[in-house]
């Protein structure tokens, strides 16, 4: 990169020490000015500069400028379109006069000169001699890893030092995973109208060179610059980085990128790092909220090379970083202590409370105390903590923490909870207390179900655990707590609150609760349609009861509706009595001959749909599938199983669309899989993606009229 500071108000000339060299598929030119220029003025400047060959046009008409006004800034940007020396005389002497009448600081041009060779690693395949050759050079990289990678001319620039603090170099060298890559870097004040832009141009120009503009694909997933303008803090990031180049050229090339951005707008700390999920969302979801980036941690630093006095005197006297970075310190400094040994759970205990002072809205230095106390033996003191804090939530952390590192103390700390603080805890954590509970102090389960809330994210979760408890009948009590919950409407939730009918009939059934059993199944009778596991443990539930006839009914509800297990249901000791029963019997003799009229899936094509879709005298569930679609192959056990229990009232047909184009244009499947349900030749109803079985009946029973 080339730059010449020009002095302020004065005729310049702007000198670069040669023209930009060939190749360069790219070149950035930044003018940065005293004062923000207004929108008008950089359209107009962009014109001009258009119009004198200096900048590239925004499209094919070269003297074309943008329909929004940009904001005020002190940047200006451009493509760079000089590469002789003569074209470098001709826009030295343009920049020079518009730098003289807007009152400009400096300029620079920052070339492209190379790009990554997404094509290197093609070899012909019958060239034996290229495979040997591939091989030695194998070889000769895992020896000393000289090779530079794979680069259409010559790595981009390296550096290996910067004039700022730069934490994790050259350590990232050897800890980058490939992953994710990103470097953080903290701008010196004053703040800078335009700098938000500057940063994002110079995350494209860094990546620019990672892209070869003759592939179709790219060596990473997303990439951004998240930028913290309260501040004044900038994340340049990448993720699923990875380019067929060692560690050490990529670490050192954005090295380089941050020096060189430095030279335009000075930068005081930097430090390696990658991006969490808020930083990455903070960057490309418009409605993020203000991000937070942490570009270093000279507390860190400090506190590492003196002691701890000396670093608490730093931050005391700081005027460039800002109380919430200052917090975060500390929270990062406290979390490299051992919280299981009381001396230094100490140390970490006091710079936690010192980024609480500082922010009070950083959870963390809310939270890590409480581990720190813990797990370091200090439970009264935890104690104390948890019944003083703001947050009803601690409580719940407390208990928590006392449950999984020590146990002995827990029926104190169950005393802390209380509905609040189950409230304000995840759905998630209250349950994994809970199994704690059921398998340490059972006695205390009743009470802590009883604090729960009413919710719908609680179902799934009180699901999962209560098949981590070892007691059945605790597991029960945990399900029935589930059924007392507001039903889900749909989804996932819904499933579990389902299955809760279905399991809770079951485990107590299990425990010889024949009665408590008959009752869950009379309460599961409004959701057994929707999950017809329910009829076969209802069916048990009431034939140990002595209710054949109810036991009898919930059977012949399974087979109407394609139950997966009837195999099992026809054999299941649990049913007793009934399975001796005729009308037992001939149900599933009548199934079996019913099934034996079922056809497979049947593969039609151009030729053969006229006859076996559109003059059948049933319906046809025609699945537009294809053999390269992932739906399409979930969607293929769905469409076997719906026509092994047609019973010959309805066909179900399977169209390749590649094979047969003409009968997926003829009906608009393009996209697949794509479900229609045909009937004397006419559709009659058709859906598009994924489809769950009860879907497709219905359609083909509205088609039968039923």
């Amino acid at each position: 990169m080339w730059a010449q500071t020009l002095q302020r108000g004065a005729a310049m000339e702007i000198r670069f020490v040669e023209p930009v060299p060939e190749p360069c598929a790219f070149a950035l030119l930044v003018l940065r000015f005293h004062r923000p220029l207004a929108g008008e003025i950089q359209l107009a400047l962009r014109q001009r500069l258009v119009a004198a060959g200096v900048l590239k046009g925004d499209s094919d008409d070269e003297d074309s400028t943008p329909e929004v006004e940009p904001d005020p800034s002190c940047f200006f940007f451009g493509s760079w379109t000089p590469r002789t020396a003569g074209e470098i005389e001709r826009a030295r002497t343009e920049l020079a006069a518009v730098a003289k009448e807007q009152d400009a600081v400096a300029a620079w041009v920052w070339p492209v000169t190379t790009h990554i060779d997404g094509f290197a690693e093609d070899e012909d395949p019958d060239d034996d001699e290229g495979v040997e050759e591939e091989e030695e050079e194998e070889e000769e990289e895992e020896e000393g890893d000289e090779s530079d990678g794979a680069w259409q001319s010559g790595p981009p620039p390296q550096a290996d030092e910067v004039p700022f603090p730069c934490e994790r170099f050259p350590d990232m060298i050897e800890e980058f995973d490939g992953d994710d890559l990103g470097v953080a870097v903290k701008l010196a004040q004053p703040a800078t109208q335009g700098e938000a832009e500057l940063l994002s141009l110079v995350h494209r120009v860094w990546l620019m060179h990672y892209i070869d503009p003759r592939a179709d694909d790219r060596p990473f997933r997303n990439a951004a610059a998240t930028f913290d303008a309260a501040n004044r803090s900038c994340l340049l990031w990448v993720d699923r980085f990875t380019p067929p180049v060692p560690p050490r050229v990529m670490v050192r090339h954005l090295l380089a990128v941050v020096r060189d951005l430095n030279r335009i707008t000075p930068i005081i700390h930097a430090r390696f790092t990658e991006a969490t999920m808020a930083l990455k969302y903070a960057a490309l979801a418009s409605d993020a909220p203000q991000p937070f980036v942490l570009a270093g941690n000279p507390l860190r630093t400090t506190f590492q090379n003196s002691d701890e006095r000396t670093a608490v005197a730093w931050a005391e006297s700081q005027r460039d970083w800002s109380p919430k970075e200052i917090a975060a310190m500390y929270v990062e400094l406290g979390e490299g202590f051992d919280p299981d040994e009381p001396a230094t759970a100490a140390v970490a205990v006091r710079m936690f409370d010192r980024a609480a002072a500082l922010d009070p809205d950083n959870s963390d230095a809310q939270i890590y105390p409480m581990i720190a106390l813990v797990r370091s033996g200090q439970i009264d003191a935890a104690f104390a903590r948890a019944r003083a804090a703001a947050s009803p939530y601690l409580r719940t952390l407390a208990a928590k923490l006392v449950g999984e590192h020590r146990i002995e103390r827990l029926a104190e700390a169950l005393e802390l909870l209380d509905a609040e603080s189950v409230g304000a805890t995840s759905n998630e954590a209250v349950c994994e207390l809970i199994v704690v509970v059921a398998n340490t102090l059972p006695n205390q389960l009743e009470r802590v179900l009883g604090l729960l809330p009413d919710e719908e994210d609680l179902v799934s979760h009180l699901h999962t655990a209560a098949f981590k408890v070892e007691d059945p009948r605790l597991r029960l009590a945990m399900l029935e707590k589930i059924l007392d919950l507001t039903p889900p409407s749909e989804g996932m939730h819904r499933t579990n609150y389902l299955s809760a009918h279905n399991n809770a009939c079951i485990v107590a059934h299990g425990l010889g609760d024949y009665p408590r059993a008959r009752a869950l199944a009379d309460r599961a009778q409004a959701y057994a349609r929707e999950n017809p596991y329910i009829y076969h443990s209802a069916a048990c539930a009431y034939a140990a009861v002595g209710q054949l006839d109810l036991a009898l009914a919930q059977v012949e509800q399974a087979i109407l509706r394609d139950y997966d297990h009837l195999d099992r249901v026809e054999v299941d000791k649990d049913l007793g009595e009934l399975l001796n029963w005729p009308q037992f019997r001939s149900m599933f003799s009548a199934l079996r001959e019913r099934r034996s009229k079922s056809e497979p899936v049947l593969e039609v094509n151009s030729a053969t749909f006229e006859k076996t879709v559109l003059a059948s005298d049933r319906p046809v569930l025609v699945d537009f599938t294809a053999s390269w679609c992932g739906p399409c192959k979930r969607q293929a056990p769905i469409v076997a199983k719906l026509a092994a229990a047609s019973e010959g009232r309805y066909r179900v047909v399977a169209v390749d669309i590649d094979e047969s184009a003409d009968l997926a244009a003829r009906y608009d499947a393009t996209s697949v899989p794509t479900l229609v349900v045909f009937l004397d030749g006419t559709e009659r109803a058709r859906t598009v993606g994924l489809t769950a079985a009860d879907d497709l009946r219905a359609m083909l029973d509205r088609a039968r009229g039923h």
